[in-house]
């Protein structure tokens, strides 16, 4: 099994990194958000290492098997990610794209069996929410005292434009992009009428007064 590979980060996209050693370049697939770090960090052409998981994707043909890899850059996450993904039904692209609140988030909700939460992670709908928790249900409490609050992946990007608008205002007043994009998830659950910008960011206005008010 491949469980680390280190070389120079020759290329990176959306979902998967170049790795090459000696000669050899090694695709490595990555959360999305992991992806997007590494891209703004400019560390394509340093050296890097990655902690990986190697599994085998099954093609359209019975006979056809493709050896694939997994990325992450803490030991602890992969671990928590070959936990996660011996659920059944939950498999590793679908995996990749739920991570979208941090680990520790969604270990904390496996312990208090939150099956609302994790029903709110794409690609997890309320059975496979259930199931989650009781396949892993006290097997994650070490994960849910990780100290690193950053999402893996990062959300399908709003297709309204008055949503982008929001995104761009929420950023430049210095919140992240996953802040970002959460809070006007947020926002638009609670009205899914709002249609401009301005309302939009109104509402989370509004939301994050009552979340402050003594």
């Amino acid at each position: 099994m491949i469980s680390r590979i280190q070389g120079k980060l020759s290329m990176i996209s959306d979902v998967f990194a170049l790795v090459e050693n000696a000669g050899v370049s090694y695709e490595i697939l990555l959360p999305s958000a992991l992806a997007e770090r590494l891209k703004d960090s400019g560390q394509v052409g340093q050296e890097i290492a990655f902690e990986t998981i190697h599994y085998i994707e099954a093609g359209d043909r019975k006979s056809n098997h493709y050896p694939r890899l997994v990325g992450f850059v803490d030991p602890v996450e992969r671990e928590f990610f070959s936990l996660f993904t011996q659920v059944p039904g939950l498999g590793v692209k679908k995996a990749l794209k739920s991570l979208v609140i941090p680990i520790r988030d969604i270990a904390t909700a496996i312990e208090t069996k939150d099956a609302a939460r994790l029903n709110r992670l794409p690609g997890v709908g309320a059975r496979l929410a259930e199931k989650i928790i009781a396949e892993l249900h006290g097997k994650t409490a070490k994960f849910a005292l990780s100290r690193t609050d950053e999402p893996l992946a990062r959300r399908d990007k709003p297709v309204a434009l008055f949503a982008d608008e929001a995104i761009e205002v929420l950023t430049q007043l210095q919140y992240k992009r996953h802040e970002a994009e959460q809070m006007i998830e947020n926002a638009l659950r609670d009205d899914p009428t709002i249609r401009t910008a301005e309302n939009l960011i109104n509402a989370i206005f509004r939301k994050q007064h009552e979340r402050e008010a003594p």
